[in-house]
């Protein structure tokens, strides 16, 4: 049992090794060679073949000058091995930050390599599972921020999982790649709905009080009529002369105000689509300068706004229903 258990052990250390699948590096990384792969590529093992070709020709004929190109061909590739090899070694992976994001829009992941070595480094390539890797070339003793876009399609929390240092550079004979693979990981926000509806109020009495507050208050503009604005706010002679209604604004309308948003609050069954449009309320109560609560069944966030009760609000809505540890909290 012993036994089995310390050949589990080491054939998972061996694979984590290899293929680096679990979290475990620590940032700045230098990359040394005990984590450097190389292989012949897909040219480099065409070069081999057409060398073996030509070798084996020059001996049937007896071609000094075949036995010297192939030799010196040979050579050639078995240097170019060194160079492929010394372009990733001894770079070192400064930093990977990543960015909060709303579901269906790319998520940056931004890497800092330093090259710390006074030679320059040419075509690396770096990559996620998801994304197109960019092509860098860090300068001598410098600093090289690489952004790489990643798809994201649905909320929750993203994990960029394993990155991919590549490179073939000089002649491409050769690939040379490392794994990288850090804990980090960010949210990634429901889609806000494209055409909300007005900030539910906070009941029907509270709503009346608003709404005579509001007529009895001084007309600040006009705006386009919403579904949900009261047939005495319509202003009726420019609708008249406009194409479409138009609604008054009032002064007691831009002062601060408060509301809660809840899943009950937006009418709609799917919980997708209950998400989505609370974090348009969000995003709605935020740039009309109102305060909100947001109840989320046993997760309660209180009254506030600004940028760190925004960012609180948006992440709540994104873990909901993923994470279970975090629907009995209370964020503050």
């Amino acid at each position: 049992m012993t036994q089995g258990l310390t050949h589990q052990i080491k054939q998972s250390a061996l694979w984590q090794r290899v293929f680096r699948t679990r979290a475990e590096d620590v940032l700045p990384h230098v990359i040394t060679h005990d984590r450097v792969y190389i292989v012949p590529s897909k040219r480099g093992c065409a070069f081999l073949f057409t060398l073996l070709t030509m070798l084996i020709a020059s001996v049937n004929y007896s071609l000094s000058l075949g036995y010297a190109l192939s030799f010196l061909l040979t050579g050639l590739f078995a240097a170019s091995l060194l160079h492929t090899y010394k372009n990733i070694a001894g770079l070192c992976v400064q930093a990977i930050e990543l960015h909060d994001v709303f579901a269906g829009t790319p998520g940056h992941i931004d890497v800092t390599l330093n090259n710390t070595q006074q030679r320059a480094r040419h075509g690396i390539k770096i990559s996620s599972a998801q994304s197109t890797p960019p092509l860098v070339h860090p300068e001598s003793d410098s600093n090289e921020h690489v952004r790489i876009n990643t798809p994201t399609q649905t909320r929750g929390i993203y994990k960029p999982g394993r990155l991919t240092l590549q490179s073939d550079w000089p002649i491409g004979l050769w690939t040379c790649w490392t794994y990288l693979h850090a804990d980090h990981n960010a949210f990634v926000y429901p889609t806000p709905e494209a055409d909300p509806p007005p900030l539910p109020t906070l009941g029907d009495s509270d709503a009346k009080d608003r709404h005579k507050q509001a007529l009895a208050g001084d007309v600040s503009g006009l705006r386009d009529y919403q579904p949900g604005d009261s047939m005495g706010s319509i202003a009726w002679k420019s609708s008249a002369r406009t194409p479409g209604l138009q609604s008054r604004t009032f002064e007691s309308e831009t002062a601060s105000t408060n509301t809660v948003l809840s899943l009950e609050h937006t009418g709609l069954t799917g919980l997708e689509a209950q998400l989505s449009r609370l974090c348009a309320w969000v995003l709605l109560a935020e740039t009309q300068h109102t305060d909100y609560a947001v109840q989320l069944n046993t997760l309660s966030i209180p009254q506030g706004r600004g940028q760190q009760h925004r960012a609180h609000a948006l992440e709540a809505l994104s873990i909901y229903g993923h994470n279970t540890e975090s629907s009995d909290t209370n964020i503050q």
